[in-house]
């Protein structure tokens, strides 16, 4: 059976303040008699710690008990310990707002522990919600045949729709070539260039970064479609609307309008030494709201090439079936890792559960596009306040980073 974009279980419509008493004592058991057994299995495999929850002077350990998972009082020996005010504890039990977005906004306190912590139980607190498993042995990557799906294909527009929208459900990923005409990159890498004068740190706009010689460059622009018509004419194309039916499938995906930021161009420098620009291992749903969202299609357009040696996008396959941490992706992964090398014009697709990253260049200057994102057609309300913190944290990460972290800091997202 075609494994669904549509990952979404919630709706803003049903949030509401959750404290933690009514928490762990009308939500709790009926989530974990569903998912408590994944969560003690997935504990198992990545050797997690208990996590211990302060609330105001109380506290709530989950630790894995005769393969589920049982709440105590009190933090127990060896947890790692989070704490949390109840605005901020309400928001994580209900997925608006996970561990890693509560620590790049500066919003919550731990002891006892690490990033890789904050990883493993990012992940485990989804299988809690969701049933998502960290694991899943029989995982196989089958094309529709059932034969071994080769992770390297690369599709063109006179491929079967149907195989193209079957790779990308089963890997999370799909690398196209063909779609728009590679002699139109030329004329982007040169509007983006003329395109940076026009941006200024702390323009709401774009992201900075600071170069091994201390030149501050900027490295993503917003708003880029006002600078570049031809990047306007890709995204109005019909064979724009052919990728985005093919993507699609049985799923109802949606173009946001052409306009404003629904598209943005990064420049990745050589030398980067701290700020947002090659960002190692993440998921874009990694702040939040996953089963609000969950998934939408981002597609990245190559302006200039790239290669194992000068920097290009990888992916972890798979990692959209299974909730592998962020931190386990970057430094033990347990499914296959793929770059993606690609020739300017090509276009790669990946879906916001995805674990991707950048690998940064080494020989050249590279510059690339991410937008005309394809998402679900809406189904439930959304909740704008929910959608707008995270949007707006998101836009500061590049401050936060440029100013306290090192460039390829593990709580960016």
């Amino acid at each position: 059976m075609p494994i669904s974009l549509d990952r979404r279980t919630r709706s803003d419509a049903d949030m509401t303040r959750i404290t933690p008493e009514q928490f762990f004592t009308e939500v709790f058991p009926a989530l974990n008699a569903r998912h408590g057994d994944l969560v003690a299995r997935g504990m198992a495999h990545l050797a997690a710690r208990p996590l211990a929850i302060e609330v105001g002077d109380r506290a709530w350990t989950f630790t894995p008990v005769d393969g589920s998972i049982v709440v105590v009082d009190g933090v127990v020996a060896d947890a790692f310990v989070v704490t949390l005010t109840e605005e901020h504890f309400s928001d994580w039990v209900q997925q608006q707002r996970t561990f890693n977005a509560l620590v790049v906004g500066r919003e919550m306190r731990c002891r006892d522990g690490s990033d890789f912590d904050i990883s493993l139980w990012d992940s485990l607190w989804l299988t809690m919600l969701e049933g998502w498993p960290i694991v899943d042995d029989d995982l196989q990557f089958r094309d529709r045949t059932g034969r071994p799906l080769n992770l390297a294909q690369i599709f063109t527009p006179a491929d079967d729709p149907a195989d193209v929208a079957h790779f990308l459900r089963e890997a999370g990923f799909v690398h196209l070539r063909g779609w728009i005409d590679p002699e139109l990159m030329s004329t982007i890498s040169d509007d983006i260039d003329r395109a940076v004068p026009a941006y200024v740190r702390g323009d709401g706009k774009s992201w900075w970064a600071t170069i091994a010689d201390g030149t501050l460059r900027c490295v993503r622009l917003q708003e880029f479609l006002e600078h570049s018509p031809t990047t306007e004419a890709i995204l109005r194309s019909d064979s724009w609307q052919l990728l985005r039916r093919t993507i699609a499938a049985d799923d109802d995906l949606v173009q946001a309008p052409v306009e404003g930021r629904c598209i943005e161009a990064l420049i990745k420098p050589v030398g980067v030494v701290a700020g947002p620009s090659d960002v190692s291992f993440h998921r874009d749903c990694h702040f939040g709201r996953h089963a609000y969202d969950c998934s939408s299609a981002t597609v990245g357009i190559a302006v200039t090439p790239t290669s194992e040696a000068n920097g290009m996008l990888r992916v972890v396959a798979g990692s959209h079936r299974v909730a592998m941490p962020i931190e386990v992706a970057k430094t033990a992964p347990y499914l296959p890792v793929v770059g993606v090398p690609t020739a300017p014009g090509d276009l790669t697709v990946h879906l916001s559960c995805t674990l991707h990253e950048s690998t940064p260049p080494r020989i050249a200057e590279r510059k690339v596009m991410y937008g005309g994102n394809f998402r679900l057609a809406p189904r439930f309300a959304t909740h704008a306040d929910g959608t707008a913190a995270l949007s707006d944290l998101r836009e500061r990460v590049f401050e936060i980073l440029l100013d306290e972290q090192p460039a390829e800091s593990p709580t960016a997202s």
